[in-house]
């Protein structure tokens, strides 16, 4: 997962970002989960690996950039694990979005 990580801007992607990286692995699923659409940012997503391991990664406004916040086995609860993402956004990008949207 380093190496995906590391390939990534140091900044939220886009949806089209998102695609590249989808079209660029054929092995990966991607699912955008924090994602702010009139801004066109996705501040968090969930890859799945040759359908068997998985790992939610989001983006760290403090400093450390992408983050794995969690790896599990496809098996597992996909909504548990977008929900414990989500959580993990918190209520800092639900500012970011907010003062985005009214600074545009």
């Amino acid at each position: 997962m380093t190496e995906l990580t590391d390939s990534l801007p140091d900044r939220p992607l886009s949806t089209s970002e998102i695609s590249a990286l989808e079209a660029q692995h054929d092995d990966y699923g991607f699912a955008p989960v924090g994602f702010f659409p009139d801004l066109d940012v996705v501040a968090a997503f969930v890859v799945i690996i040759n359908d068997d391991r998985g790992y939610s990664l989001g983006y760290d406004r403090d400093g450390d950039g992408w983050v794995v916040v969690e790896s599990f086995e496809d098996g597992e609860d996909f909504a548990g694990v977008t929900d414990r993402l989500q959580e993990w956004l918190g209520d800092d990008w639900a500012e970011f979005d907010q003062a985005a949207v009214e600074s545009a």
